[in-house]
């Protein structure tokens, strides 16, 4: 009994210092996550609670859905990893991961690292890439903030890169802009930037050209949405299950 109650007061005493960051809506294939002040990696299951100082990792195979206590949606796509170091701060490190964050004031506001930048969200809807030779933000919904980690961006807005191959195009052959040395056009050089709804920017060690969104990106946050959708109709649809062993009581 004395060993039952210390216990019941060590668990009482983790979940004051453990906040909770959110749970797992869908899982599919192998998701993992490891815990705070854990080496080890155990599988995660539906409905799991993800805690704060959490890392979730999918393979090859894996897709999971995160629902956040604030009602944010996080989609971890194949190969991806995202590390829960705050309620309102992310680490992603590897793959693709989609967000749809709910509107959040200046305070709450959420950071999520890359390897390439700081993007700071209030409420958006977006993907981070941050697979090899594809590093790429691509925002559907809102505005978001990117702030460089290390040197200054050279940023190529896509109005700028559109007059420039408009004017190739239009007034020089291959060989003539060969023969000319025609440079591309100056960038503009910053430490941080906005971006708009319907832009996706990629990166290259410091060099960032934004586009305009198309048909392959529309459909990828279509299918994004879907998950979503899904975990949600399954979540409702449990809940209101009736037991099949729930049986009325007669009166005597």
């Amino acid at each position: 009994m004395k060993t039952m109650i210390l216990s019941l007061i060590f668990l009482f005493a983790v979940s004051l210092n453990a906040a909770i960051v959110g749970s797992v809506s869908k899982v599919d294939g192998s998701v993992k996550v490891k815990s705070k002040d854990s080496f080890k990696k155990s599988k995660v299951k539906p409905n799991q609670e993800i805690m704060e100082g959490d890392l979730i990792t999918t393979s090859r195979n894996g897709m999971a859905v995160i629902k956040l206590v604030d009602g944010s949606d996080v989609v971890l796509d194949k190969s991806s990893s995202i590390h829960f170091k705050e309620n309102n701060s992310i680490d992603q490190q590897t793959g693709k991961v989609f967000y749809k964050i709910t509107s959040r004031d200046a305070k709450n506001s959420l950071k999520v690292k890359t390897p390439f930048a700081i993007i700071g969200i209030k409420g958006t809807t977006f993907t981070i890439d941050t697979s090899k030779d594809k590093e790429s933000v691509a925002l559907k919904e809102g505005l978001i903030g990117v702030a460089s980690i290390k040197e200054q961006f050279k940023l190529y807005r896509k109005e700028i890169l559109a007059q420039y191959k408009s004017f190739v195009d239009d007034q020089m052959s291959e060989y003539e802009k060969f023969k000319k040395g025609l440079s591309d056009p100056e960038p503009e050089v910053t430490k941080e930037f906005d971006l708009k709804a319907g832009n996706v920017v990629s990166f290259s060690d410091n060099v960032v050209k934004e586009s305009g969104f198309k048909e392959k990106d529309e459909a990828e946050f279509e299918a994004y949405e879907k998950m979503i959708n899904e975990s949600f109709e399954k979540a409702k649809a449990e809940s209101e299950k009736i037991p099949s062993n729930d049986k009325s009581v007669s009166e005597d």
